[in-house]
């Protein structure tokens, strides 16, 4: 009995030995060097500063992919399933529902039917395959590709000639107008993701961009209201020149949506900070006035977006404008460029001087902070309004350089 008693405890003691050789070994193995790109791993009491390329490496290597072929995995996206493909040393990954989260998309998820790919490796540090999102026959296709390095990874994706409506039909169960739009265009692009630093380089190609069957042309004839009241329409010619300056310079160049502003907003990088100026045209911003609200999603923006171009064809550019002087939002409560003119600077709209224009179209990206910023320093964001004025057209620019050197010494008879 005593050498069996001995023989288990010595069995224990040697599992106990190997296991804590084995726990060193994995931590040596998984351990960041100095500067690499890491991730923190921790199971109970074990924790350690994981390499990324080396968990990388072992999970794309052919043994690990071979041990999950044909089984489920369950991930934050969803349950993902893995199976050899019929092409030698590929692997074909199915999602079906996934759902994708990201800081950049908005609070919510988005959700796809179906995400479907293929991973070949090329290597340690490459891996590239092809991607397909939707269900047939309108899914979305393309191609992708990373390469690990130990300071981080660089993913390039590839969207070939794909038509407008078939990307849209992703969302069909969630965004209800496009049981009625018809959409025309088609877009092709690439784009690339650095990570950790998530920094996105985004180049796409839009053409023929065309939306119909949403109603945009009841607005014609509306009369615009700002909190129940009918509001005005006529601006005088300073404030709707400073609000193009301040919102939207190529108002009169783009179909409803301008792309370089949306490309260069998608690629920005999240440490850059507040860009002078949104992606979103007066077009989008009096969509969001009308139909679809200001929730911050990737589903809005979308139908913003439809809106936007309908909007742009239905009614041209000057009932557009107009109608989104008369209703923006322009803080304390103020709806409309004629409540907030008279609010502000105790004056009719069209009798508003170039300087005051250029403040009163300053607000509006952030009305609420640009007030409380003025009610604590006493003093305009005079950056802000500088650069408004600096971008008013058509004015000379010594002008324009004379009333911004002025602005030191201005400020709005607020009261």
């Amino acid at each position: 009995m005593k050498r069996v008693i001995k023989f288990i405890l010595g069995a224990l003691l040697g599992l106990l030995v190997f296991a804590a050789v084995l726990l060193w070994a994995a931590t040596q193995l998984l351990r960041a060097a100095p500067g690499e790109w890491s991730q923190p791993l921790r199971i109970g009491a074990w924790h350690v500063d994981a390499s990324v390329t080396t968990l990388w490496r072992i999970a794309t290597h052919p043994v690990t992919l071979r041990l999950l072929e044909n089984r489920s995995v369950r991930t934050p996206y969803g349950v993902l399933q893995w199976r050899a493909d019929a092409q030698p040393n590929t692997w074909r990954a199915v999602c079906a529902p996934c759902s994708v989260r990201s800081a950049e998309l908005g609070h919510d998820a988005v959700q796809l039917t179906r995400v479907e790919f293929s991973v070949r490796r090329g290597g340690q540090s490459d891996m590239q395959g092809e991607f397909a999102l939707g269900d047939a026959p309108r899914m979305v296709r393309g191609r992708w590709s990373a390469h690990l390095d130990a300071k981080g990874a660089e993913l390039k994706f590839n969207l070939p000639d794909t038509p407008i409506a078939d990307a849209y039909a992703l969302f069909a169960s969630a965004i209800p107008e496009l049981s009625r739009a018809r959409i025309d265009g088609r877009i092709h692009g690439d784009a690339r993701l650095r990570l950790p630093a998530r920094e996105w380089t985004i180049h796409p190609h839009v053409d023929g961009f065309a939306v119909a069957g949403l109603g945009t042309e009841a607005l014609l004839d509306a009369v615009p209201t700002c909190n129940g009241k009918a509001s005005t329409l006529k601006f005088g010619s300073w404030l709707p020149r400073a609000v193009i300056a301040a919102e939207d310079q190529r108002f009169y160049e783009h179909t409803g949506y301008d792309l370089a502003e949306m490309t260069a907003a998608w690629s920005a990088s999240p440490l850059q900070g507040d860009a002078p100026r949104g992606a979103s045209t007066l077009s989008q911003q009096l969509a969001k006035l009308v139909y679809t609200g200001d929730s911050r999603s990737h589903l809005r923006k979308l139908r913003e977006l439809l809106y936007a171009v309908e909007l742009d064809r239905t009614l041209g550019k000057g009932r557009v404008l107009n109608l989104y002087l008369a209703m923006a939002p322009w803080g304390e409560g103020q709806c409309g460029a004629q409540a907030a003119s008279r609010h502000y600077l105790h004056k009719r709209v069209d009798a508003l001087t170039p300087t005051e224009a250029a403040w009163l179209a300053s607000l509006l990206h952030n009305p609420d902070r640009e007030l409380a910023m003025l009610a604590v320093s006493g003093q305009v964001n005079v950056e802000r309004v500088s650069w408004v004025i600096n971008n008013l057209r058509p004015m000379p620019k010594l002008k324009r350089e004379a009333l911004v050197n002025a602005l030191a010494d201005w400020s709005p008879a607020l009261h």
